[in-house]
This record gives C-alpha cells, structure tokens and sequence, in this order.
C-alpha cells in the first residue's frame, strides 16, 4: 500500500511538474519576466503616472513580451538545426524541433506584427535604444551559432544575462542614469546570470554531448558555488537597500529571487521528489517571478 501511494505521489508530482513547464516549453516564461522586472524599475525609478513612456504602457508591454518571445523562440529554433535528437535534448528543443514549420511562420508573422506596434507606438529614443539592443542580440546570437571559436570560448550566460538585465531597464537608463539606478542593473545582470547558470547546470550533459558551450562546463566549479553566489547576492541586495543605496522594492525582490535560486539548485542537486535535474532547471525561471510579488502586496 505504501508502495502504491508513493507512486501516485510521484506521478502526480511529475504531472504537476509537467504542467508548470508548459511556459519554459512554449518560450513564454522569459517575456513574463522581462515584464515583471521591467514595471518593477519604472515603479521604482520613475513616476508611472506622469512618464511618457508609460503613456502607451499597454502597447510597450506587448512589444516587449513579443519581442523576447522572438528572441527567445529564435535561438531554440537556430539550436535545433545544429542538434543531433539521438542524444539528451531537453524538452523545449524537442517541441521547438517538432513543430518548427509552424513556428518559423509563427515567427515571422510576429516579427511583423510586433516591429509595426514598435515603430507605430513607441517613443523615438526607446525605440532607437531598443534597436540598438536588439542589433547587439543578434549579432551575438549569429557568433554563438555559426562561429565555433565564439561557442568554445565565450561564456553565454553571462551575456544573455547581462543584455536581460539592460533590455528591461532600458525605460530607465534612457530617462534618468542614477548611481543608484546602475547598481540596480548590475544586480539583476548578476541575478539573470545565475539564473542562466542554474538551467545551464540542469542541461549540463545534454550540452556536453551536444557540443555546446557553456560557463559551467567552461568553469565546472561555478555548479557547486551556485549556492552561495545566490546567497551572496541576496546578502549584498538586503545590504544596498537597508543603506539606501538602491529602492526597498529592488532590494526586495533580488533577496527573494536568489533565496528561490538556492531552493532550486538544492532540489536540483539532491533531485528532490524524484525529479530529475534538467527538469528541476526548467523551473529556474519561476525563480525571478518576485516582481509581480512584491508590486500585489506593495499595492
């Protein structure tokens, strides 16, 4: 009896588990997050009700959703033509290659529908900010697919992440560039990277056998530090915002997010409930939902 409890147990956990994945499958929890962490630094560094670049505020939070999604869904799908699916390959890459004749028309269609809503709605120098941005995305994600020396020798998580934390800020940095306001984009660059981090540790032998590059099989060390970064970064968030160095409301939420961080790698490492580790890396993303938090109980 208590055999067959432990077993329903577990497939409902993995069924759970299932279904709070389908967002990382279908690149859908990134733009979430890019949108938390982006109305948190306006909330924190602007005034919401007078700004103009939240005049529009519906419009630039659907550009910036669609535009990561194409970001995001693009990269999975460049991955896959350089993939051998005789190997481990995580589930978002299985879908991405499945059913990629849709998605390439998918993409397009919402490459046009969302530079249209850019050009037609967006203030001049937010859109001239986020097209430069976006050139500095492309070019790197053309090096990391089609230039191996850029693949063996450039840690992509740090990138990524660092370009993460610049995309969502870019209402601020292009209105008002405060001490203050830095040392808020370098937290997040520091928060998104372990994230990256964290999903790069959980896909570690699916990108081993794949060939791909990344900071954890550059760095193998960085896989048992991930802890205490995650800790370290929480201390120095609480610590800059008790010191008024950057708004409560920042410093709140990276505490949260790398608190979460930790959660996830300890249940990543000990596979906790079962759960295999790249699936324990696909929740890594659920980590950086503290925005939207801290903004419903802030009021």
């Amino acid at each position: 009896m208590a055999t067959i409890l432990s077993d329903a147990s577990r497939n409902t956990t993995r069924s759970l588990l299932g279904l709070i994945s389908t967002p990382n499958i279908l690149s859908l929890d990134a733009p979430v997050v890019a949108i938390g962490w982006q109305w948190l630094m306006i909330f924190a560094y602007l005034n919401p009700a007078a700004h103009k670049y939240v005049e529009s505020s519906f419009v630039s939070t659907v550009v910036l959703f669609l535009t990561v999604w194409l970001i995001y869904m693009a990269d999975r799908l460049m991955d896959c033509w350089r993939m051998d699916f005789s190997h481990r390959v995580s589930m978002r890459h299985r879908f991405a290659n499945r059913w990629s004749t849709v998605l390439w028309p998918l993409w397009f269609g919402v490459l046009i529908a969302c530079g249209f809503m850019a050009i037609s709605n967006l203030p001049r120098e937010l859109l001239v900010a986020g097209s430069i941005l976006l050139g500095f995305v492309f070019v790197y994600s053309g090096a990391v697919h089609y230039c191996q020396t850029v693949q063996s020798c450039l840690p992509k998580e740090f990138i990524v992440g660092s370009l993460f934390a610049v995309g969502v800020s870019l209402p601020v940095l292009i209105s008002r560039v405060t001490v203050s306001a830095v040392i808020s984009v370098g937290l997040l660059a520091a928060l998104f990277v372990l994230n990256c981090l964290c999903v790069a540790k959980a896909q570690r032998p699916s990108d081993r056998q794949q060939g791909f590059g990344s900071a954890i099989l550059m760095y193998p060390f960085l896989a048992t530090r991930l802890p205490w970064l995650a800790g370290l970064l929480a201390a120095m968030s609480a610590g800059l915002g008790a010191s008024g160095w950057i708004p409560t409301s920042i410093a709140i939420t990276t505490s949260l997010s790398g608190i979460v961080l930790i959660l996830v790698v300890r249940m990543m490492d000990h596979e906790a409930w079962g759960i295999r580790a790249p699936q324990w890396g696909q929740l890594a993303d659920y980590a950086l939902l503290s925005p939207f938090i801290v903004m419903v109980v802030s009021g």
